[in-house]
């Protein structure tokens, strides 16, 4: 084998490895990076690397200190931007991906989707929306709003749901998801729901990102948190106006 044999197998062999290498920045990547002053950092690829959560944005490696990282959350999307999938057993679970496409919302937490021409009454979990009043009279502040919200984020749409179980309404109890965003997380942050008050929420439902987003909703006095002395828990309304569901 003559130099320039060796000279052509070497620069092959580093070009293979380098392209190895830097796939994964390449890559359609969707983790998003929660930060404690409430920036997020969306459709990036996050690692961990030298006490430091890194990440590839804008061309470049970027560096954040872990103490000022709330948590991440890994996604990815691929090339040919398909729905948001919903897997039997769960979000992320199951062998077979199936699609819910949301028909009809009813307030800030609750609507109705269709699986394989099927209707099925969906209901946020571990939150809890202003309610509509419905035929019982008016409603609660921000209850419109509430709804409007979360019909703008997903009526239509096809979206992923984690799911929990069903409640005594036979709805079921879910998070659900539209690509990188948890809706009952984003109500949260808004201002236009409250963190679901109950002491029996399911196992395995994580609920302490929804109370510190609550948390930040008080602060900055967003939505529902405007009416200061004169908000009242849609758990406490219900109970005077003896509110009941139907299954849609």
């Amino acid at each position: 084998m003559n130099p320039c044999q060796t000279m052509i197998i070497r620069i092959d062999t580093y070009f293979f490895l380098l392209i190895f290498l830097l796939f994964p920045l390449f890559s359609v990547c969707a983790d998003t990076i929660f930060l404690k002053n409430g920036n997020e950092i969306k459709n990036v690829r996050a690692w961990e690397e030298d006490g430091l959560i890194k990440c590839f944005q804008y061309g470049a490696i970027v560096g954040y200190q872990k103490k000022d990282v709330v948590r991440i959350e890994k996604g990815l999307v691929k090339e040919s931007s398909k729905p948001p999938l919903l897997w039997k057993g769960g979000y992320g679970h199951g062998d077979k991906p199936e699609f819910f496409k949301v028909i009809r919302v009813f307030d800030g937490d609750s609507f109705i989707a269709s699986y394989k021409k099927i209707k099925i009454g969906i209901r946020i979990i571990g939150i809890d929306a202003p309610e509509t009043g419905k035929k019982r009279g008016k409603g609660q502040p921000f209850a419109k709003e509430a709804g409007k919200y979360l019909k703008k984020m997903i009526k239509g749409k096809t979206v992923a749901i984690k799911s929990y179980g069903t409640d005594r309404y036979n709805r079921q109890l879910a998070e659900v998801f539209v690509g990188n965003a948890n809706l009952g997380f984003e109500m949260i942050k808004a201002g236009l729901a409250e963190v679901y008050n109950s002491k029996r929420l399911p196992k395995g439902f994580d609920v302490r990102q929804y109370l510190r987003a609550e948390k930040k909703a008080k602060k900055y006095q967003r939505g529902i948190w405007s009416l200061g002395d004169k908000y009242i828990s849609p758990k406490i309304w219900r109970k005077k106006k003896r509110v009941t569901y139907k299954t849609r």
